[in-house]
């Protein structure tokens, strides 16, 4: 059996909130010497995501709002958001390239998805953010669900 083949799964949540003009983290970190790969996001939209300038997105890094270990802009472009209409929303389930380990990553415009993108290191604390859009009137509520392999 491979490094890959048996990890550790968690699944994180922040309940639902609305992304607004505010931004929001939870601080996680993994299991003992365990390095990570984030996996799925998942986000249940209750109310639209909306910003003109750059739609909410949610983040997976070291710091509150960074992208090092993975994004996912809730929109089907920069700047048109998805309707909670339509939703859940899985990055999984968006477009393709090929990440560090192989998996799939998907990115149809800019930023869109990324996965997997970088390890996660071990032992070190990891923010997922829930950050606001930017223009306009930025909204959007929703609970989120990100999926981390460790291993």
């Amino acid at each position: 059996m491979g490094y890959y083949d048996d990890p550790i799964r968690e699944e994180y949540y922040l309940p639902s909130a609305a992304f607004g003009a505010t931004t929001d983290s939870l601080k996680i970190i993994g299991p003992k010497g365990k390095k990570g790969l984030v996996r799925d996001i998942e986000v249940a939209l209750t109310a639209d995501a909306v910003g003109t300038t750059t739609v909410p997105e949610i983040d997976v890094g070291a710091t509150s709002g960074a992208t090092e270990y993975a994004r996912f802009r809730l929109g089907t472009s920069a700047t048109a958001g998805y309707a909670a209409a339509n939703s859940p929303f899985r990055a999984s389930q968006i477009g393709g390239n090929t990440l560090i380990d192989g998996s799939p990553s998907y990115e149809d415009y800019t930023g869109h998805v990324m996965m997997g993108t970088a390890f996660i290191p071990a032992d070190t604390a990891v923010f997922i953010t829930r950050k606001a859009g930017t223009g306009g009137t930025p909204a959007g509520t929703g609970a989120v669900r990100v999926i981390i392999d460790w291993f």
